[in-house]
């Protein structure tokens, strides 16, 4: 069979022919139409990752989806997405004509968890893989503030990235959640306007002066809920442009892995500030959460830019990956 191929830390995958697989007791077969590039992949691919270097040669894809062409438990032509965590650290993953999944959640190892979730009938195999780890992540950083004491019902809610695939699906489960504003803020222009598409009331830059000032403003004076994946320095400016007991949510470290904390907002406004890891999540967590979003998306509609690939475009799809490619990248490794 053909899969991407990770043989040198740092290097791009290649896509080469590997050996057929054969399901083990209590693993799946499955047949992959849809798997993703995301950007932890490269972290992995790089040695950087907190998990160490991985083991070479392994076959990326931290999630995708198809039909289960053999199984103990789950019925040959079942679909399902599978997900992977961490592709590289004793399991290959999902960019490939063909993977093996425990057919039962495996959470023994957490940096080699694995598992497959039913799809829906109304989710096809590009939106079950696509919509995956970016939608629960956004709905688990929503729930995070709620467990930090906001209430969404009502609130003004400012998703700091929402050019990207995770903001995408942020901003619009805020909305079908009970926010009555939702900011959207990030870097490029035109993306932006993609998020007003998308159900954000307003906008905002991040580059530029005055970023505090410009939020409060784009926020109608109260912000009751930042999700940001930045941290670094725009954390504390963010920070700053709540409201008095407002919450904070990191879910990344793209601008730095320090952030000096502001000490007026935590006392005189008395803000939370909490964090969200989807690396530290059970195989329990990620279906509940996936299949909140499966049912989100039958009723209500849940819309991620999508771009396929084939197999073969697979390196190419993961140099653009470095330098942020705007909108989720999805292979189809049968066709």
């Amino acid at each position: 069979m053909r899969a991407a191929l990770v043989e040198e830390v740092g290097a791009l995958p290649v896509v080469a022919d590997v050996p057929e697989l054969e399901p083990g007791p209590g693993e799946a077969l499955v047949r992959i139409e849809a798997a993703c590039l995301s950007p932890v992949e490269l972290y992995i691919s790089s040695g950087q990752f907190f998990d160490g270097p991985p083991r070479l040669p392994y076959v990326p894809g931290v999630e995708g989806a198809g039909v289960v062409e053999a199984g103990d438990e789950l019925a040959p032509g079942t679909r399902v997405r599978v997900e992977y965590v961490h592709p590289g650290y004793g399991r290959d993953g999902a960019l490939a004509q063909y993977a093996l999944v425990p057919e039962r959640p495996d959470g023994e190892r957490r940096e080699s968890q694995a598992l497959a979730i039913p799809l829906a009938d109304h989710m096809d195999a590009v939106s079950g893989a696509a919509l995956g780890a970016s939608a629960w992540t956004a709905l688990m950083i929503l729930q995070r503030a709620e467990q930090a004491g906001a209430r969404l019902e009502g609130a003004h809610v400012l998703v700091v990235g929402a050019t990207g695939s995770v903001g995408q699906c942020a901003l619009q489960l805020a909305r079908s959640m009970g926010a009555a504003r939702v900011i959207a803020a990030g870097r490029d222009p035109a993306r932006l306007e993609r998020a007003r598409e998308l159900g954000a009331d307003t906008t905002v830059e991040l580059a530029g002066a005055r970023l505090a000032q410009r939020i409060a403003a784009a926020s109608g004076g109260r912000l009751d809920v930042a999700l940001e994946p930045l941290w670094g320095a725009p954390a504390r400016t963010i920070m700053q442009a709540l409201s008095d007991d407002g919450v904070h949510v990191n879910f990344g470290q793209v601008a730095g892995t320090d952030a000096e904390l502001p000490s007026l907002p935590l006392r005189n406004q008395r803000i939370s500030v909490v964090g969200h890891s989807g690396a530290w999540t059970t195989p329990e967590q990620r279906i509940e959460a996936f299949e909140r979003i499966q049912s989100i998306a039958g009723s209500e509609g849940l819309t991620l830019d999508v771009e396929e690939l084939s197999l073969d475009e697979v390196p190419a799809g993961w140099r653009r990956l470095q330098s942020s490619a705007g909108r989720k990248l999805v292979a189809r490794p049968s066709t």
